[in-house]
Parts: structure tokens; sequence; C-alpha cells
């Protein structure tokens, strides 16, 4: 074999060697330090995308100075609406102006950031005064200042207890409705002493 053909096979190796080495350290490894960069940037992003909340409180005041505060040990931002927050582990506080404040406490929550209408649900405990009642649905309505009470409702004060389906308290008179939803039955009191 010529010297001359020998040296140009050797050359066109080297030449493919370069090129490889060359494609393997800056394009081949920039392409992975890529895709781990992009994950790290898609999984930050997704994080920043998340609805869920931990440790919320909101505190609001009505133009009479009543203040209503939720709290809750997490939460979830509705998708859809912003304005709407799924809570759970639910404590709220009704600070009504020269009265004693309603504390309640729930599983769930429905809380509209808006407008503070809330709707409560499984294992609702209220607790005014020495009024206590635990139900199983509660929606607190602002707009209308009405708290509607219902499924299983058992109130219970210093002397007697009530079993109920429905509830509606008057959140600035204080006055409730008492009712059952089938006409036939009635409301169940008795006295606890």
């Amino acid at each position: 074999m010529n010297k001359k053909i020998l040296i140009q096979y050797f050359l066109l190796f080297l030449i493919v060697l370069i090129t490889c080495i060359i494609f393997y350290n800056y394009f081949y490894e920039n392409n992975e330090n890529d895709i781990t960069k992009k994950s790290t940037i898609d999984v930050i992003e997704n994080k920043n995308l998340s609805n869920l909340i931990s440790d919320l409180k909101y505190i609001t005041r009505d133009a009479e100075g009543n203040q209503y505060e939720i709290i809750s040990d997490s939460g979830e931002i509705d998708a859809i609406d912003q304005d709407i927050i799924f809570m759970k582990d639910v404590k709220a506080v009704i600070k009504l102006i020269d009265n004693e404040p309603i504390l309640i406490e729930s599983s769930f929550a429905k809380y509209n950031s808006k407008n503070n209408n809330t709707n409560f649900s499984e294992d609702i405990f209220i607790k005014h005064i020495n009024h206590r009642i635990n139900c199983q649905f509660m929606d607190l309505l602002f707009e209308n200042n009405i708290a509607n009470l219902y499924g299983d409702v058992v109130y219970t004060n210093l002397d007697k207890k009530i079993l109920a389906d429905k509830m509606e308290i008057d959140l600035i008179t204080k006055n409730a409705k008492i009712f059952m939803y089938n006409k036939f039955k009635k409301v169940k009191i008795t006295g606890l002493k």
C-alpha cells in the first residue's frame, strides 16, 4: 500500500475521531444538561401552579365592626373560580359587636373570599355562650346575615336538647327557626334535667 493513501486514511480517521469527541463533549452533554435543567424548571413551575395552601387565615370586618375570622390547616384554590377555597380542619370565629363570639369547627369548608360566604360540612360544632349545635352542613350567608344548618341538627343548652332536620338563624337578631323536612314529623325537644 502506498504511504500517501495510508496517511490519507489516518487523517480521515483522525478527523472522524475529533468530530466524534467534539460532538460528544459539547453537544451530547449539553443536551443532557438541557433536559435536566428543563425537568427542574418544569418541577418548579408545577409547584408554583399548585393550588394547595397550608395554614390559611382570613379576617374580615363589616361596616358595623363585626369580625369574621376563618382558619384552616390546609386548603386548595378552585381551578375555575380563584375566589373559592376548599379548606380542611376548619375553625371560624364570628365576633359580633357587644356580644360573645360564635365559635365554629368543621372538617371541611368551601370559602368564598369575595363575599365571605362559607359552606361548612362534616362534623360541625358551633358554640355560643351556653348554646351548642352539632350538624353535618352549615351555610353561612353573610350577604343575607343568615346561617342555615341542616343534616342531623342537635341543639343543646343548659336545660334542653332539640333534634331537627334544619335550623335557620338570623345573625343580626339571633332569632332561630327550627323545622323538619317532612311535615308529618315533629321537632323533638327534651329536657336535660
